[in-house]
C-alpha cells in the first residue's frame, strides 16, 4: 500500500478540510498523494515552507529540465511579468487574480534565492534574505522599535535629538536618512537603478530629491526650460491634436520635452498624485475606448 501525505496547517490553507481546533490540513493535489517525491511538501510545517520545498525539488537534479536550466539572470524578465501582473489585478480589484499573482511574485522570490544557493562564490538562501529582511525592517523604523535603553540606542542609530515622525512623510524622510547612513550614500542618486524604464526613473529621482534637506537647491536642476515649456504646453497640445500645428512650426528640442514631462511629474508628486499609476490606469481607459470604437467601425462595415 502507498503512502498518503497530508500535513496540520493553521487557518488560511487550501485543500483542506477544517479541524474541531481550527486548524486546516493541507491536502497535496487529487492524483498527487501517493506520490514520494513530494513527501518533503507534504511534511513542510508551514505553507511557506512547502513553496521551499517543491521549488527545490523542481530546480534540483531529476526535476523539472526548465527550472533547472535558470539562472538569476534568466529569471529576470519573469520577475518583472509577474510584478506588472499583479499590480494590474490590484488596479483591477481582481482579488482572486491577486490571490495567483501575488502567489507567482512569492515564487519568484523563492527561486531566486534558491538559485542563489548555488553559487560557488557568495552562496545564500531565502532564510538568510528573510532575516536580513526582518533586520532592515526593524533599524529602518527606530521610531517604532524602540528599545528599553533608548538613549544608547538612538546614539547608535544616529536618530539623537530627533523627534519621532508624526506624518507618513516625516516618516518616508527618517527612513531615506537611516538608509543613507547604512549604506553610506553621499548622493540621492545612489541606489536608483538605470534599468528601470525612464519614466519610473525619472519619478524616483524627483521622490528622492524631494526628500532631501536641499530639495530647494536641488530642484534648480530641473529648471533650466521646464517653465517655458510648460507655459507653452497647453496650446501646443491644443494645435498638436487638431492637426493645426505642424512640426516645423516648433522648435522644442529633446531635452525640452524631457524637461516638460520632469515638471509634469514634479507637479504631480506635489500634488500626492502617482503618475505612474495614473498613467497606467489612463491607458486602461484609453484602449477601452480604443476597442468600443473598432467594435463600431466592423459594425458599420458589416
Amino acid at each position: 500500500m502507498t503512502e498518503s501525505y497530508a500535513v496540520e496547517m493553521g487557518n488560511g490553507g487550501v485543500n483542506g478540510n477544517d479541524g474541531s481546533d481550527g486548524s486546516r490540513e493541507y491536502h497535496l493535489p487529487a492524483g498527487y498523494e501517493h506520490c514520494e517525491k513530494l513527501r518533503p511538501v507534504a511534511e513542510a510545517p508551514t505553507a511557506l515552507d512547502r513553496v521551499k520545498a517543491i521549488v527545490d525539488i523542481l530546480y534540483s537534479p531529476g526535476g523539472c529540465p526548465w527550472d533547472g536550466k535558470q539562472t538569476n539572470r534568466s529569471l529576470l524578465k519573469h520577475l518583472l511579468e509577474e510584478t506588472y501582473e499583479y499590480i494590474d489585478a490590484v488596479e483591477t480589484d481582481d482579488r482572486d487574480n491577486m490571490r495567483e499573482e501575488l502567489g507567482d511574485v512569492l515564487l519568484q522570490s523563492v527561486f531566486q534565492a534558491r538559485v542563489c544557493e548555488t553559487d560557488p562564490d557568495d552562496p545564500f538562501d531565502i532564510d538568510e534574505v528573510a532575516d536580513r529582511l526582518v533586520a532592515k525592517l526593524i533599524t529602518r523604523h527606530p521610531h517604532v522599535f524602540v528599545p528599553d535603553d533608548s538613549a544608547s540606542a538612538a546614539s547608535e542609530a544616529g536618530t539623537v535629538g530627533e523627534r519621532a515622525p508624526e506624518t507618513p512623510e516625516e516618516t518616508l524622510a527618517l527612513w531615506e536618512r537611516v538608509k543613507q547612513k547604512e549604506k553610506h550614500r553621499k548622493s540621492v542618486l545612489d541606489g536608483i537603478s538605470h534599468t528601470q524604464g525612464a519614466f519610473l526613473r525619472a519619478a524616483k529621482v524627483v521622490s528622492r530629491v524631494s526628500k532631501s534637506p536641499d530639495a530647494d537647491e536641488l530642484f534648480k536642476a530641473f529648471d533650466s526650460t521646464s517653465e517655458t515649456v510648460a507655459s507653452e504646453s497647453a496650446s501646443e497640445t491644443a494645435q498638436a491634436v487638431s492637426g493645426q500645428r505642424k512640426p516645423s512650426q516648433s522648435a522644442a528640442t529633446p531635452d525640452a520635452y524631457a524637461d516638460e514631462l520632469l515638471a509634469v511629474i514634479r507637479r504631480a508628486q506635489t500634488d500626492g498624485v502617482d503618475v505612474e499609476s495614473a498613467l497606467r490606469n489612463r491607458l486602461r481607459d484609453v484602449e477601452s475606448s480604443i476597442a468600443e470604437r473598432e467594435k463600431e467601425l466592423r459594425a458599420n462595415r458589416a
